[in-house]
């Protein structure tokens, strides 16, 4: 990515605080009809950053959660956009939320960028690096003591029995994006995501690829993003979980549910 897109999503990163952080935990969430939750900032930082990709990037496409539909979908390269991962936490005032922006190829995740801003926490997979405020990644020891080994969870417990994952210390944070991200830089051992959607997804990817972490859902296949690419709705094309994590951790917990 050129610096002149750096400076473009760092532009996007700095307003974003400025739209959602006053309003949180005092706006009404509402119910979507896929059972999840939008607020009125979701609609509002989805417009902002949608509208600045487009002024920057007018040749690139756009897919954003909160669009009625998706910008030039068929450019082959694609912004994909969540622009509140963690509604339900944001409007209960709870503080894991914040912005995915990621950057596919022909459907293949190639730059990522996570913005949490209460946590203080903006994320940069950039020219094959992973940056956290602009420095370099470092990735946190191996757990030793087993009490300390945790699974992030999001809406699992209708496809799972989560008493087979046993032996690992099971959070969910609100936020699939941070998940993810908490996984690549080592602070836990795996996640599990049921049924979601791409914009739940592309903008972490690339930091768990670039650990050599793998995804695969509960039958053993493997993620597929230019499917989702292809779907109605960019979600699953079949309804069940997803597992992100080192080969063998993802083997570990599909065995238990084999």
């Amino acid at each position: 990515m050129s610096s002149n897109h750096r400076h473009l999503i760092g532009r996007i990163l700095d307003q974003y605080d400025q739209i959602v952080l006053r309003p949180w935990g005092s706006v009404v969430a509402d119910e979507k009809p896929d059972g999840s939750t939008v607020t009125r900032i979701d609609c509002e930082a989805s417009e902002f950053v949608v509208a600045t990709l487009k002024q920057f990037t007018p040749e690139f496409g756009i897919i954003s959660e909160e669009a009625v539909e998706p910008y030039l979908a068929q450019a082959d390269w694609q912004w994909v956009i969540d622009p509140l991962d963690g509604t339900a936490a944001y409007a209960r005032g709870l503080p894991v939320w914040g912005l995915g922006i990621g950057l596919l190829y022909k459907g293949e995740p190639q730059e990522g960028y996570l913005r949490f801003p209460v946590l203080g926490e903006t994320y940069a997979y950039r020219d094959g690096r992973g940056l956290l405020n602009e420095r370099d990644v470092q990735s946190l020891p191996d757990a030793t003591v087993e009490d300390t080994r945790n699974i992030m969870i999001t809406a699992i417990h209708t496809y799972m029995d989560v008493r087979l994952l046993e032996g690992f210390r099971l959070h969910n944070l609100g936020s699939n994006l941070y998940h993810m991200i908490s996984l690549a830089i080592g602070r836990c051992e795996a996640i599990i995501t049921g049924p979601c959607y791409i914009w739940d997804l592309a903008a972490a990817l690339p930091f768990c690829r670039a650990q050599g972490f793998v995804e695969r859902f509960l039958d053993g296949t493997p993620l597929s993003l230019p499917t989702m690419l292809n779907t109605e709705d960019f979600g699953f094309r079949t309804k069940q979980p997803l597992i992100i994590g080192p080969a063998d951790q993802v083997q570990n917990v599909l065995r238990r549910f084999a």
